[in-house]
């Protein structure tokens, strides 16, 4: 017969399932966060479930929380301070899969997840080092996976019905359908600190370098006509499938390029590095629905790359550089 187990023993086993559990749902966070393709729509879906064994677990830690309250520890401003955060990524991604609040200025329900999550991750260290938590041979008994499985079961109960009737609306990255076929009603966003340059289309002019040495004038680049139905999925949350026209940049670099990837780089200083292989697939427009591309949405020349998140779809682009440097060689995403 099992003995019953002391709060102390649970009130650890639930700590250590917290810390597992943030822990992959920011590592997934991350991932489906900065990828677009529906290879990793498995990440958006395990993101959702972490996030309802998060619910889960709350019930079982809120004694635990509520003995640390009475004890008045020095760092317990920290460990509310990691609750609220949490509880603020959860709100936040639940808002935003309801699609009730609308993105104001830079702000949205994912950006502010985004936020969260980030917030989240000194005090998590934090708490990791004041409150150590280690693993002892009774966490890992049957009990112990039985439990895991319950929660685990929970949690993929709760994310299946929800998908199911709650929010079944949305594409596998998690983003809501904004204006698709009406370019319009796109949403205009810029990255950080991106301003939107005002650019004379008769001054434009696209620098190709490294194995190609030459330049693109704007007339050039309209008579490329060759036409794209593309969807692009902001970070923002949202995504809309529009018509492009413009080059492909194949096309526009010439056969017999070499290297082993390719920058884009904005006027305003945005970059981003790109696997030579997808030279094929990609596009520079300069068209949008048929009419020349608006300011805010990257004319004169904008990127199209299929099958990528929002923010490898560079605006206002000036420069394309083949680079003998691996794509991978840049940071996650651009701070500039």
């Amino acid at each position: 017969m099992n003995r019953p187990e002391s709060p102390a023993s649970r009130g650890r086993k639930t700590n250590l399932a917290l810390l597992i559990t943030l822990s992959l749902a920011w590592i997934t966070g991350g991932a489906s966060f900065l990828l677009g393709s529906s290879s990793t729509a498995w990440l958006v879906t395990l993101h959702g479930v972490l996030g309802f064994v998060v619910l889960v677990l709350a019930r079982p830690k809120s004694p635990v929380v509520q003995r640390g309250l009475s004890r008045h520890r020095p760092n317990r401003f920290a460990s509310i301070a990691l609750a609220t955060v949490v509880t603020g990524a959860l709100i936040t991604g639940l808002v935003h899969t309801l699609n009730v609040w609308a993105p104001f200025g830079v702000w949205s329900p994912i950006g502010l997840h985004v936020v969260f999550a980030i917030a989240a991750v000194p005090l998590v260290a934090l708490h990791v080092v004041t409150r150590p938590q280690r693993i002892r041979p009774v966490d890992l008994s049957r009990r112990t996976w039985l439990q895991v499985l319950g929660v685990a079961g929970l949690a993929l109960g709760f994310r299946a019905a929800f998908d199911r009737w709650v929010a079944s609306d949305r594409r596998f990255t998690g983003s809501h359908e904004v204006g698709s076929g009406e370019p319009r009603q796109m949403p205009v966003v810029q990255w950080f600190n991106d301003s939107p340059p005002r650019i004379d289309p008769d001054d434009w002019v696209l620098r190709l370098r490294g194995a190609v040495e030459r330049d693109v004038d704007y007339k050039e680049l309209r008579g490329h006509t060759l036409t794209l139905e593309a969807t692009l999925d902001c970070t923002n949350g949202w995504y809309s499938t529009q018509t492009w026209t413009g080059a492909n940049l194949a096309d526009l670099l010439g056969p017999g390029i070499s290297g082993r990837s390719l920058e884009v780089r904005s006027a305003t200083g945005y970059r981003r590095r790109f696997p030579l292989s997808d030279v094929h697939k990609m596009m520079l427009a300069h068209e949008l629905g048929g009419q020349p591309l608006s300011r805010g949405h990257g004319a004169p020349a904008r990127l199209v790359a299929p099958g990528r998140r929002g923010l490898w779809w560079v605006k206002w682009v000036a420069e394309i550089r083949t680079s003998d440097r691996p794509w991978w060689l840049q940071s996650p995403i651009s701070f500039t």
